[in-house]
């Protein structure tokens, strides 16, 4: 009895997981296929997919690959996290001396070592691998079956962070059918999407997904998880549809701290529109984590300690590819190469700015200033 199980979190499903799976089946023939969306990944944060619906996902791509698919909610059932190994005990106990398959790509290959009881996998299951590009396959000593081919180098990580940043799908890397889900549940940001196209002008919108793109970019480049990049860049300017008084209104009705309010207020209320677009963020879409909201207040005037993430946020606001005055170029050059270098230039131009608009100067703008020539060799 051939046991062919191919696991993942499928979220979304991509034709990376299609290729591979249909590979698979014609190599291994196996008598009944278990595919098992993940409820919890021991490796990753919980999905912020609903299971059922990522399981739809997996039925809508996976269905018409062949006979004997069983969509199978193990993890569902159990709830909380299952190791790769609990998986292999069960499908031991449901079938008579099954011979078990586990399907992975090659990314995951030269990890198993690594996972939770991996002796235990090596002892029960055949591990098969499908090669995938920019993923070479390292010496393994444990056995197993490497798929013919080569198959895309994609990732649901990239997928959901090509919708986010976009509010467009990419037909070349998901199938119609899981298109379709996404879009009928406003799946992977297309929800934010559409409330930014109603409340912001046409070319701030633009702007928006010019700097998601950008810190898409930088976010390779600097070690930063793309999903928290990317959302940071999308959402950062929410609040710059709200008027001067509603910017005030809404700081004042939802007690936000914000240094210098009052003389904010008075002189340039416009600033608030960042403090307001983090709240936005936590209020409409239920974004909680701190990193993202804090890059979001932090990308106009900046903070004395910031992370990595606002860092990139700041800079890539400056510059990015809508900005057609001659520095944005320069900036978003030094941004591939110094990440330091870039956000001193971005906040001598956000200075020169201002001087320049004759408009007053945030003190928090000019301790930025100081900071960073003081610790910017």
């Amino acid at each position: 009895m051939k046991v062919l199980v191919f696991g993942g979190s499928f979220d979304p499903v991509h034709k990376g997981h299609v290729a591979m799976l249909k590979k698979a089946l014609s190599v291994i023939k196996p008598d009944v296929t278990h595919v098992v969306p993940v409820y919890h990944s021991p490796f990753k944060a919980k999905s912020p997919t609903p299971f059922q619906l990522r399981m739809e996902m997996a039925r809508a791509a996976f269905g018409g690959l062949g006979k004997n698919l069983i969509f199978d909610d193990y993890e569902l059932q159990r709830g909380g996290k299952t190791y790769s190994y609990q998986l292999v005990q069960y499908l031991q106990k449901r079938y008579d001396h099954p011979e078990i398959y586990l399907l992975v790509g090659t990314d995951c290959l030269n990890d198993l070592h690594d996972w939770n009881n991996s002796d235990y996998i090596f002892a029960n299951a055949t591990i098969v691998a499908g090669r995938r590009k920019g993923f070479p396959e390292h010496k393994v000593t444990f056995k197993h079956i490497s798929l013919p081919g080569q198959f895309p180098k994609m990732s649901s990580t990239r997928v959901r962070a090509h919708i986010l940043s976009s509010g467009e799908i990419p037909t070349d890397k998901v199938p119609s059918s899981v298109a379709d889900i996404i879009i009928k549940n406003d799946l992977h940001g297309l929800d934010q999407h559409r409330w930014l196209r109603a409340h912001l002008k046409p070319n701030r919108y633009l702007h928006s997904i010019k700097v998601a793109e950008l810190c898409a970019v930088l976010s390779d480049i600097y070690e930063v998880p793309i999903q928290k990049a990317v959302q940071a860049g999308i959402f950062h300017d929410a609040g710059k549809g709200f008027s001067a008084e509603e910017l005030i209104s809404f700081c004042k009705k939802h007690h936000l701290k914000i240094p210098y309010f009052e003389d904010i207020c008075h002189c340039e209320p416009a600033l608030l529109h960042s403090f307001v677009s983090a709240e936005l963020a936590q209020e409409l879409f239920g974004l909680n984590d701190p990193e993202i909201l804090n890059a979001i207040s932090e990308h106009t005037l900046g903070s004395l300690e910031m992370t990595t993430l606002s860092k990139i946020l700041f800079v890539a606001d400056i510059s990015s590819k809508d900005r057609k005055y001659k520095d944005a170029f320069v900036i978003r050059t030094l941004a591939m190469q110094d990440l330091e270098k870039a956000l001193l230039y971005a906040a001598n131009r956000k200075l020169w700015f201002t001087i320049d608009s004759q408009k007053w100067l945030c003190p928090t703008g000019i301790e930025l200033w100081n900071h960073l020539v003081k610790h910017t060799a």
